[in-house]
């Protein structure tokens, strides 16, 4: 483990309030700071912090959001999630190649995830897509998507007609009402 001299660090991790993947990454650098290491945390919903990282981004010509790990001396960065391995050889110096891409945008999904005709296109689209990207690590398969947002589409419905038969319970209610109390 590399233990940074108590001169003042140079290791910053910009991070943002709302940022999905900084709740992913900021335990790791919690971890490594408590293990010697000396990332400066800066919150970039501070002017200061976010003026900071503007700087270096445009001294290092770094284009990114948060989380954001950059060492201010030689510009060394990981834009994005990465994992605990990852972020401790960037904190130790070693350059971090950035992550593979996609060869080109996936396939748009059905509009009807109950039409046979939109899924079985989709599905043929997806699969030269996915083969075309076997670079990527992780990538969900065609049936995993579909039935992910089958079961979105469903609960969609199932809310649309609770939420339906309340409302003509309600209105059923509200007619016994008026004819009780005689109103037109």
């Amino acid at each position: 483990m590399t233990k940074k001299s108590k001169k003042e660090s140079t290791l910053y991790y910009f991070y943002s309030v709302g940022c999905v993947f900084c709740t992913k990454v900021e335990p790791i650098v919690d971890k490594l700071n408590s293990n010697g290491y000396d990332i400066v945390k800066l919150d970039t919903t501070h002017k200061a912090n976010e003026l900071f990282k503007k700087e270096i981004e445009e001294k290092f010509k770094i284009k990114c959001g948060t989380p954001l790990l950059v060492n201010s001396d030689t510009g060394n960065s990981i834009c994005g999630y990465r994992d605990e391995e990852t972020i401790k050889k960037w904190a130790d110096g070693e350059k971090i190649p950035k992550p593979p891409k996609p060869k080109s945008k996936p396939p748009k999904l059905p509009t009807d995830f109950f039409d046979e005709k939109q899924i079985k296109s989709f599905k043929k689209k997806y699969n030269k897509w996915l083969k075309e990207n076997s670079h990527l690590k992780e990538l969900q398969t065609s049936e995993q998507i579909i039935d992910k947002f089958k079961t979105a589409q469903k609960q969609r419905e199932a809310q649309k007609q609770s939420l339906d038969g309340r409302l003509k319970t309600i209105e059923n209610n509200l007619q016994k009402l008026m004819n009780h109390l005689g109103v037109k």
